[in-house]
């Protein structure tokens, strides 16, 4: 028992020796942006929003669109999502979050806010009867700073692409 104590006792000391110095080692690589605050959005960062796959649809930010209006104070109505690209898509949060007033809120929001050349101004059922429809997710959208107080929504920020770190490719 004392010779295989001595053993790795001796094995232990010569790996500690063979290590660099702690300042030299490399950085971890990061956990992908898939959990957090945003669990109940239907995208993650860095993925793509939609097609085309491209570097410019890849998610670089999203923040949760909170209500502030009476009966839906507080509550996470939809989700802001910011490409790569530097444009702004309004969606929905998941269907097993969302709630009839949560819906006219968010629909509210698009209709105020969305781009010029999209079609359709509110979100239609993702599914019906358990069938995907095949109807747009996200609208993109334009929200001035100074709009959301007649929104009524404030903007928190749930999760960013760190800058200084590059996004993975898309096509992956």
């Amino acid at each position: 028992m004392f010779a295989i104590a001595t053993f790795v006792l001796a094995v232990l000391g010569v790996t500690v020796a063979q290590m660099p110095p702690p300042g030299s080692l490399p950085p971890l690589s990061q956990p992908p942006l898939e959990s957090g605050a945003c669990l109940d959005s239907p995208r993650a960062v860095p993925r793509v929003l939609m097609k085309p796959v491209s570097r410019a649809m890849q998610l670089v930010g999203i923040d949760a669109v909170v209500s502030t209006a009476t009966m839906t104070s507080n509550q996470t109505i939809g989700f802001l999502y910011t490409t790569g690209d530097g444009g702004t898509w309004l969606g929905e949060r998941t269907g097993l979050y969302m709630s009839a007033a949560n819906a006219t809120s968010i629909n509210a929001v698009l209709a105020a806010t969305r781009a010029a050349g999209v079609a359709k101004d509110e979100f239609p059922p993702q599914s019906r009867y358990g069938e995907p429809t095949g109807y747009p997710q996200f609208f993109r959208v334009q929200i001035p700073p100074g709009a959301l107080a007649a929104l009524r929504i404030e903007l928190v920020p749930c999760v960013r692409w760190p800058s200084a770190r590059p996004l993975p490719d898309p096509t992956i």
